[in-house]
């Protein structure tokens, strides 16, 4: 089996989707986060106390903080701010985790969610916002397609803040009423935004078509138009929207882009994975390159063409594609351990060793990277150390990981083998 085989193989595990086209298309954003870790801890903020799972559930398991954090968000952000940081930590590679974390962070911050929602440019430019805004750049660096489905609460506290101060218990039946009347009156670009909020993609398009007729700034409602149809799996109408919204962008100088999260470089990636996900493969190939030439430090084109390059049995241009990604991301524990990885899996033991460790080094809680290493130290043929590493991942797996019996057969194998060795020592 190639080594390219074998990484195609144990990097993709979504769940089906609905059509075969998102699922080629999910299929190719799990290259890049599925079975990866993302950000280190001091990244995602301040480390936050680990909350208080049901008796029955599994503390290894991220999805079990993530519908923590959901069940928690609007009566309790803080709370909910920490479930998501404990569901980024044990599974960062999870785009929306990052995602949610943001927008608990700014359910928890009147005055914060206040600028965002106004969109005042200085105050945008801040540290603290950008620390912010960071979390939801990387996460649409994993995935480009994440669904925002809580920027309606979010707009709702908004409104509600400046319309009690922030005090829940003004909460009136007849408030409510009057902030949904206002929604519903809202101009196309907003009816737009919440139809896609509550899931109705086929209303939120009709609306966004209005709403770009007449948009003074196109290039927000075209990338939401464009990313319904690539959520959709209409690969071709997205693209083509994505191509539009690139031509108003050029229109501009960069310093007019408020949103610095709406790059050339992430837009041209948008059509990459779309591509790829449909497999035309030499075209995801161009839009990767496209967005390196508009951003060379746009590190998961870096990783997304060394995979590829895999693919066509060119180890050399993938390693060296791979290399570029850590050296761009050091601290991006995903990165390294995708170069582990594929590193290890191409027969480069050493050299994946290192890059595997410096994945747990910047983020402990992640399980993969050691099961990765218990299987170079095999390798390597230090069983000892291997035996460890395999401990260490069922130490942090969760009770669902697909790949704890693995892991088991190896620790009992590997014992069984240590153990022998002792017994025939004279």
């Amino acid at each position: 089996m190639s080594c390219y085989v074998a990484v195609i193989i144990r990097l993709t595990s979504l769940p089906p989707r609905e059509s075969p086209n998102m699922r080629r298309i999910f299929m190719v954003v799990a290259l890049v986060v599925t079975a990866t870790a993302s950000l280190s801890a001091q990244r995602l903020g301040p480390a936050a106390k680990r909350p208080r799972l049901q008796e029955a559930s599994d503390t290894n398991d991220a999805r079990a903080y993530y519908a923590l954090g959901l069940q928690r968000f609007d009566r309790d952000p803080q709370e909910a701010a920490a479930a998501f940081y404990w569901a980024a930590r044990i599974n960062p590679a999870w785009a929306e985790a990052l995602y949610a974390r943001r927008a608990a962070l700014l359910m928890s911050d009147r005055r914060m969610l206040r600028l965002v929602m106004e969109g005042n440019r200085r105050n945008m430019e801040s540290d603290e916002m950008r620390r912010l805004d960071s979390l939801q750049f990387r996460a649409l660096m994993l995935n480009p397609f994440i669904y925002r489905k809580l920027d309606r609460p979010l707009f709702m506290a908004y409104i509600r803040n400046a319309a009690t101060g922030g005090n829940r218990g003004d909460q009136t039946p007849e408030l409510e009423f009057a902030i949904n009347s206002y929604l519903r009156e809202a101009g196309d670009e907003m009816r737009g935004w919440l139809a896609y909020s509550d899931g109705n993609f086929p209303s939120a398009l009709t609306y966004y078509e209005r709403a770009k007729v007449n948009a003074r700034d196109k290039t927000s409602v075209q990338l939401d138009i464009a990313r319904i149809f690539g959520m959709q799996g209409r690969v071709d109408d997205a693209v083509t929207e994505f191509g539009r919204a690139l031509d108003e962008m050029r229109k501009k100088d960069q310093k007019d882009l408020v949103v610095f999260y709406n790059s050339k470089a992430l837009v041209e990636y948008s059509i990459a994975v779309l591509r790829e996900g449909s497999a035309n493969t030499e075209a995801a190939r161009e839009a990767y390159g496209r967005a390196l030439q508009e951003d060379l430090a746009y590190y998961p084109a870096h990783m997304r063409l060394g995979l590829l390059s895999l693919g066509t049995q060119d180890t050399t241009t993938a390693m060296s594609e791979l290399a570029l990604a850590s050296q761009l991301a050091p601290d991006e524990p995903h990165i390294r351990y995708v170069n582990g990885y594929v590193l290890a899996a191409c027969g480069h033991f050493a050299e994946g060793l290192v890059e595997l460790q410096k994945a747990i080094e910047l983020e402990p809680f992640y399980a993969l990277p050691h099961l990765r290493l218990g299987q170079v130290y095999e390798q390597l043929g230090k069983g000892k150390e291997a035996l460890g590493a395999y401990e260490q991942f069922l130490a942090r797996a969760s009770l669902s990981d697909p790949q704890r019996g693995t892991a088991t057969e190896h620790l009992t194998e590997l014992k069984e083998i240590i153990a022998a060795s002792s017994t025939a020592k004279p």
